[in-house]
């Protein structure tokens, strides 16, 4: 499938399921999240300490909860998402709250914003995923830099791919091949693919980073939060990131991670 193709149904996908994924899902702007349960950054810290005036650039936002975050705390944030109806819920957060995010709407491998002396933070939260050319959304992140500027970015974890299955009484993660990793794919009401989420493993994020000039400085593959014994409302009160529909793999959370979490730095 071509790069056009795969950014048309991106954006074809998200403005048919904004709506119902904004009604199925609390995502909060009180903390910064990297994936479904998992903690939040004031709980992983990998967030610079002080948020005060940097220029923060975020990728593949949706609704932008993450800028608006960062906007509370003091940044200067720039985000783009490939769906206009995304970027209108981004928008009505803004009214909503009062805070200042610029917003565009453009896929991930059209040219970032720029501003003078480069961005100090550029990030994503499991969107790389659905590009057809990560490694060139990578590197223009690191082109679009300043010195000791920060790429922190999750995406789906490769075990994540495989199969939860039930065996002997016993639960497990089947994976066919990790070197061939399959992918998520939606389909529409017709059969027809709508949208994939593709898997990586751990050799090809480092490759991608490495050669667009950057250094690893953390990789997490968090659990989620406890979270047994809890009802919704308290739920989405310890997680920045929750829907129902994510709670029923909870079981499956436990033991196996759903995002990788990469913190990236520009050499000074």
């Amino acid at each position: 499938m071509s790069s056009n193709s795969i950014n048309r149904n991106n954006r074809r996908y998200w403005d048919s399921t904004s709506r119902d994924y904004h009604d199925e899902t609390t995502i909060s702007i009180k903390d910064f999240h990297y994936g479904p349960l998992v903690p939040g950054d004031l709980t992983l810290k990998l967030l610079p300490e002080s948020l005060e005036g940097l220029k923060c650039y975020e990728f593949g936002c949706g609704a932008a909860q993450n800028s608006f975050f960062l906007s509370s705390r003091g940044a200067k944030c720039y985000a783009s998402d490939i769906s206009r109806k995304q970027i209108d819920a981004a928008h009505a957060i803004a009214e909503r709250t009062g805070l200042k995010v610029e917003l565009s709407c453009q896929g991930m491998d059209e040219p970032f914003p720029v501003v003078h002396g480069g961005f100090d933070l550029i990030h994503s939260a499991y969107a790389i995923s659905f590009s057809p050319y990560p490694h060139r959304v990578v590197a223009q992140a690191a082109a679009a830099l300043k010195p000791g500027g920060i790429l922190l970015f999750s995406t789906g974890h490769p075990l994540f791919a495989g199969e939860w299955l039930e065996l002997e009484g016993e639960h497990g993660l089947f994976l066919r091949d990790y070197f061939k990793l399959p992918p998520d794919i939606r389909y529409d009401d017709e059969g027809k693919e709508a949208i994939r989420s593709v898997f990586y493993n751990f050799e090809k994020l480092s490759k991608w980073t490495s050669r667009a000039g950057l250094m690893i400085e953390r990789i997490l593959e968090p659990r989620p939060v406890e979270l047994r014994n809890h009802s919704a409302r308290q739920l989405m009160d310890k997680v920045p990131y929750y829907s129902s529909a994510w709670w029923e793999h909870y079981e499956r959370l436990a033991h196996c991670p759903v995002v990788t979490i990469l913190k990236c730095r520009k050499p000074a």
